[in-house]
């Protein structure tokens, strides 16, 4: 598909498209309700194992580069993004979804297990990390690329502001605040609880019974790597795809700041208890469940790729009052407003993927998309650091907030006059 030419979501419904409704049934999936289930379970575990992890390398040591390395290599981890994509193409993709997380059920138990025989060490904590920050990316992939077997085109911005807000809430504000508390209580506690999420989600995935891994022929079997090359082909073809790739890459890069600074900036610059935090988190989380679930309201008045520009000022905007203020209250509102972007954002441009790229396709484009987008996040977050030891600490994130504006003023023009030339018609 050449993105100056004809617009995929306008194709006719194939065989793999489902009936109608969020919550039909195809054969292949129960209802949509059964995969938020899954997500929400699954998505609690996470954030009490992101909390917990770091807690666990740090009872072995204080080095500060030692203790970087577990960021680095969960990162690493999921930059094997393309990898997923290609096997969500490969394999039946609820079968993969069901594998990736009886693997992380498997690891997460050796973890709880080490920690009970006190026979963990660094080098082991290193390589489960980055197990299950690839785990994560091929999840996540995987998910997306199945997404489309679940609801119809025109519900899919919906379904995916559901999946998003669920994240935030549970994964975010919940679950990571409740894996601190947890491994404060007993260090095992927080991985027993993540492997039994892991758990319940496959029961969840599992019914009906699954009859193969492999899917349906898509075509010749080609090697991994001509199938990640042709899903960078695919992104590298289709001009507007491969420009939201690139704004993503740019705006994670700014937003990184946020991810790094905000304790610090919350201490320093607003003169607040630590526990200020998580009103902060709340407010982000409220922000992330309006933006999820009012996305599909924003598709239909303003459309995919002007609801996408919005959301890029208001995070900006947002971003600008964040680091210009010293008022807790303007302050609380503006991590909020930033959720909200940026979930607006997330749920219109996942969307838009997973009803213009042919099926067939999916996973593999998705996973090379990912990796584009995340790449350049670790830089983001060093400079954001560096930008702060030498200036201060709210310096970054007015930056962050200019950064994203001149994205939506320099990027937002492209989409829309590309959106002229290509309506998007979902």
């Amino acid at each position: 598909m050449e993105a100056s030419s004809t617009d995929d979501s306008t194709r006719a419904p194939s065989k793999q498209d489902p009936p109608s409704g969020l919550g039909a049934a195809d054969g292949t999936w129960p209802h949509f309700g059964r995969l938020w289930l899954a997500n929400a379970v699954s998505s609690l575990g996470d954030g009490v194992r992101n909390s917990a992890l770091p807690l666990l390398v740090f009872s072995f040591t204080h080095n500060a580069m030692l203790l970087s390395l577990t960021t680095i290599v969960t990162a690493l981890g999921m930059m094997m993004a393309p990898i997923g994509g290609v096997w969500a193409d490969i394999f039946n993709r609820r079968a993969l979804l069901v594998l990736i997380d009886l693997c992380r059920f498997v690891l997460v138990s050796l973890i709880a297990v080490g920690v009970l025989t006190h026979s963990l060490n660094l080098v082991m904590l290193y390589v489960a990390a980055a197990v299950l920050g690839m785990g994560e990316s091929v999840f996540l992939v995987t998910a997306q690329a199945f997404l489309p077997k679940v609801v119809p085109v025109e519900q899919m911005t919906k379904a995916n502001g559901r999946l998003h807000a669920v994240q935030v809430v549970l994964r975010d504000s919940l679950g990571q605040p409740l894996g601190g508390l947890l491994f404060a209580f007993a260090a095992v506690a927080p991985f027993l609880l993540d492997g039994a999420s892991f758990l319940l989600g496959v029961l969840l995935m599992l019914f009906p019974v699954l009859r193969t891994l492999r899917t349906e022929s898509t075509g010749p079997r080609t090697s991994w790597g001509q199938m990640i090359k042709e899903g960078m082909t695919y992104l590298r073809s289709d001009r507007l795809l491969i420009r939201l790739a690139l704004i993503l890459g740019v705006l994670n890069f700014f937003t990184m700041s946020l991810g790094v600074l905000m304790v610090l900036y919350i201490v320093t610059w607003l003169h607040l208890p630590e526990s200020a935090y998580g009103f902060f988190l709340a407010a982000n989380a409220i922000g992330g469940v309006i933006g999820g679930l009012g996305s599909d309201w924003v598709r239909r008045r303003l459309g995919v790729l002007r609801g996408a520009v919005l959301a890029l000022v208001i995070m900006g905007v947002a971003c600008l009052l964040l680091g210009a203020t010293r008022q807790t209250a303007v302050a609380v509102v503006s991590f909020g407003a930033v959720g909200f972007g940026i979930a607006i954002w997330q749920t219109l441009i996942t969307a838009f993927r997973q009803t213009t790229i042919p099926p067939e396709l999916l996973g593999r484009v998705n996973g090379v998309f990912r990796l584009l987008s995340v790449s350049v996040s670790p830089f983001g977050a060093i400079t954001a650091g560096a930008v702060a030891t030498a200036t201060a600490v709210n310096v970054p994130i007015v930056v962050s907030g200019v950064g994203i504006l001149a994205l939506a003023v320099a990027g937002g023009r492209t989409l829309l006059r590309m959106g002229r030339e290509q309506p998007v018609a979902f």
